[in-house]
């Protein structure tokens, strides 16, 4: 996708998605970090409008380090906005914890996430969600992150923010960002964690208006 003139990009990862048959033990957060460096570099890919959804906070931040040049503008979607040294599970919810333990126990590389209802879906695009949903490695939030303030330098960054989906670390990194002239902020009360799914025209719009 272009956006006044800058390619956007969203992460796709090892493990997840159509890369799913690359879930491993082996898989942690560098590997994502360097997925996303990698398709950086070998596509020779700049002026990109980085937009991390979710988990996706993290591997991006992690990316910014070494392609911090070639990122015009990020926008963090409902999104983790780690600080040096923190690591998935310190923010793990009971149901996640849970989860990896017990994958853990067993021997799994990773593990299932919640349900599309959980993260408020509509109800309309719950069935589709729900068949491209895969398991989520382990190795990637038991992993600090190093980070030496990259993802700051951005000369454009935005935060949005979907309330309707109960995530104590967006609430505060929201407030981090109004407070901070450097971002911008937008809130959506009438849409649920998958802002891209709930409501993609409003989304795409805001895009097109900060990168």
């Amino acid at each position: 996708m272009e956006a006044n003139g800058h390619k956007v990009y969203a992460p796709s990862l090892t493990g997840n998605g159509d890369r799913s048959h690359l879930l491993s033990k082996d898989v942690v957060l560098d590997t994502h970090i360097t997925d996303i460096v990698n398709l950086f570099k070998y596509e020779d890919l700049k002026d990109v409008c980085l937009v991390a959804h979710s988990y996706g906070g993290w591997p991006s931040s992690g990316a910014l380090e070494q392609i911090g040049d070639r990122v015009s503008s990020i926008v963090w979607l409902d999104a983790f906005k780690p600080e040096n040294g923190q690591k998935g599970t310190d923010f793990a919810s009971d149901f996640s914890r849970k989860a990896m333990e017990e994958a853990v126990a067993k021997g799994l590389p990773g593990r299932a996430g919640p349900p599309p209802s959980a993260f408020g879906v509509n109800e309309k695009d719950q069935t589709w969600v729900k068949s491209k949903l895969t398991d989520q490695p382990n190795g990637v939030a038991t992993q600090p992150i190093k980070l030496t303030g990259a993802r700051q330098k951005i000369a454009k960054k935005t935060y949005i923010r979907a309330p309707k989906y109960p995530q104590a670390a967006f609430d505060k990194a929201l407030a981090e960002c109004k407070a901070d002239a450097s971002w911008k902020t937008f809130v959506n009360n009438n849409t649920g964690h998958d802002v891209m799914v709930d409501q993609p025209q409003w989304l795409a719009d805001i895009i097109l208006q900060v990168s």
